[in-house]
């Protein structure tokens, strides 16, 4: 039987106390979101060959390794890219070289991806930070279906003839692969990082996503949430999981407007590694499209209550905190059909109800933010796009200003 003299006994236990602290001090790195793009069909039926795809994306955190999911969400057959890298932006579609990585897929360059899956790059040392631009490359060698995109392009894409993944830049040329300047293959980059982090997801539709927003600028709603957020030194990271033309209780109208918030709500928030928070913005256009309150898809305010009520139950069930948005002005668009005195009705019914409810940890007033204080349920002229529906970079940035910071003191 072994036995320990006082002394080791005593040697032994001081070693098991100061564990749990040098263990508090030296966090395991962890792996976050710093950039996402939803899946969404292209609705097309078009193919690349012997192309390379440039696609820049700003990183929303740093970290000191790098990899990439690619999707094949919305295809039917298997997908086969050549070749991937990525690399740090210099200007356009430049690279600095010495930070280009070819990237690996179970130790093996290129990848096939099977109908419907992800796949996930094996991990690169790349350090990058907060605010920075990306460029994924991707080669595909085809033809290879282009099946699966994300239609708002926040950054930029670059196209060129041939392998080109490790060319900086590329050459001067306009190349259209029939998905005008859709992302392609890229759902999402993740960073690792042993500084603590929580991951808040902005889940919505084109008002989120940056339909018309100044493209490769950062200047989204949740992008100037999250610049917010670093400069207040705040250890929380915004990652945009918006779809142009969502709705909630529907698919969308179109192809490309994407599948419903109710059934994308598991994939693009709760499957996002590490999250901790959603904040929901989301029902304009199912109130929109409708045509009448006769027609099959037509929801009223107490449909999209119902539905956001659902989405509060997924998230709690998953330890998420979840804060709602209200929906912001429309009167006057100048899309055909969209507005009508009645779905205003239900748009101030859905808002009221938002600005009382206990169902969510916050509610985030952007009605208030944008609205014409001389005209209500129009957008402030200063803050509208032109459309009378979408705000534009003003716009954006006064959305996010209108979320207090406080409403994040959870991460500190």
């Amino acid at each position: 039987m072994l036995t320990l003299s006082r002394r080791a006994f005593a040697v032994v236990l001081s070693l098991a106390l100061m564990a749990p602290a040098a263990w508090a001090k030296s966090p395991m790195p962890t792996w976050h979101p710093a950039f996402y793009a939803a899946p969404e069909p292209s609705g097309a039926d078009v193919t690349a060959k012997d192309i390379t795809l440039r696609q820049i994306v700003k990183v929303s955190a740093g970290g000191e390794r790098v990899r990439v999911r690619l999707s094949n969400a919305y295809g039917d057959k298997p997908l086969r890219l050549a070749d991937v890298h990525i690399a740090r932006r210099t200007t356009g579609s430049g690279i600095d070289p010495a930070s280009d990585r070819g990237l690996t897929f179970n130790g093996a360059a290129g990848v096939t991806i099977a109908p419907g899956a992800y796949v996930i790059s094996d991990p690169v040392d790349l350090k990058v930070v907060a605010g920075a631009d990306l460029a994924v490359s991707v080669y595909a060698k085809g033809p290879v279906p282009l099946k699966t995109v994300h239609d708002i392009q926040r950054g930029a894409l670059y196209v060129a003839t041939g392998q080109q993944a490790a060319n900086a830049p590329f050459p001067a040329e306009t190349i259209d692969i029939g998905i005008g300047n859709a992302f392609a293959f890229i759902s999402s980059i993740e960073v690792e990082s042993a500084k603590p982090l929580s991951t808040v997801i902005a889940f919505g539709d084109s008002i989120t996503d940056g339909y018309g927003i100044t493209p490769d600028t950062g200047r989204t709603w949740p992008d100037v949430l999250n610049a917010r957020l670093r400069d207040a030194k705040l250890p929380v990271n915004v990652i945009n999981a918006g779809i142009s033309g969502n709705r909630m209780l529907h698919h969308g109208t179109w192809a490309r407007f994407g599948t419903g918030a109710l059934a994308r709500f598991d994939r693009d928030v709760l499957a996002q590694p590490n999250a901790s928070a959603v904040i929901v913005m989301i029902g304009i256009n199912d109130l929109g499209h409708a045509k009448s309150p006769d027609a099959a898809d037509y929801v009223s305010a107490q449909d999209l209550i119902g539905g956001l009520k659902q989405m509060a139950l997924r998230a709690r069930a998953h330890n998420m905190k979840i804060y709602v948005a209200t929906l912001t002005p429309f009167k006057g668009t100048v899309f055909k059909d969209y507005y009508t005195d009645h779905k205003e009705a239900e748009r101030q019914t859905l808002n009221a109800w938002l600005r009382q409810s206990q169902d969510f940890d916050g509610v985030f007033d952007f009605d208030k933010a944008l609205e014409d204080p001389s005209r209500p349920g129009w957008l402030k002229a200063g803050y509208d796009l032109g459309d009378h529906l979408h705000p534009n970079d003003a716009g954006a940035a006064a959305m996010a200003h209108a979320v207090p910071l406080s409403a994040f003191d959870w991460a500190k």
